[in-house]
């Protein structure tokens, strides 16, 4: 009884293992790779895809510097005064406008990419990447990076 409780432990732990290895070989090792898995693109839209993140990301990087140059501009005038100057209004608006222009490429970008993809599966995509752009706050760090 006792040995064959351990060759089931055994097996149990022996077939963990297995399919933890099987899934750490299978992750996507791009995020094209990730929508040929999961949302079925097909080699041709791939290869589109794999341009539009080309050019997004160089979108992306210049946004990143826009933001980061109207978040400066904005600290040195908020620093500078005591009080809600127009200098300052003029500025929480520029950095506004900044990071609605960095949304909307975003969404461009979303869109794209979607467009590529089976009919069928659209939907789901979108539904798990739209929260980033409609919950700006989520967006820091995130997708910038590859």
């Amino acid at each position: 009884m006792r040995r064959g409780l351990l060759v089931l432990l055994a097996l149990v732990a022996l077939v963990s293992v297995t399919a933890l290895v099987t899934c750490w070989l299978r992750k996507p090792a791009t995020p094209t790779d990730y929508l040929c898995q999961v949302y079925g693109l097909d080699a041709g839209r791939a290869q589109r895809v794999t341009q539009l993140q080309a050019d997004y990301e160089k979108q992306c990087a210049e946004m990143c510097a826009r933001i980061e140059a109207s978040d400066r501009r904005l600290a040195g005038i908020v620093r500078s005064n005591a009080a809600v100057t127009s200098e300052i209004r003029a500025a929480l608006a520029e950095a506004d406008a900044v990071r609605t222009d960095c949304r909307v490429n975003m969404l461009s970008y979303v869109y794209a990419v979607a467009a590529e993809l089976p009919a069928n599966k659209r939907q789901a995509y979108l539904d798990a990447v739209l929260p980033t752009i409609l919950n700006p706050e989520q967006m820091h760090g995130r997708h910038a990076r590859p």
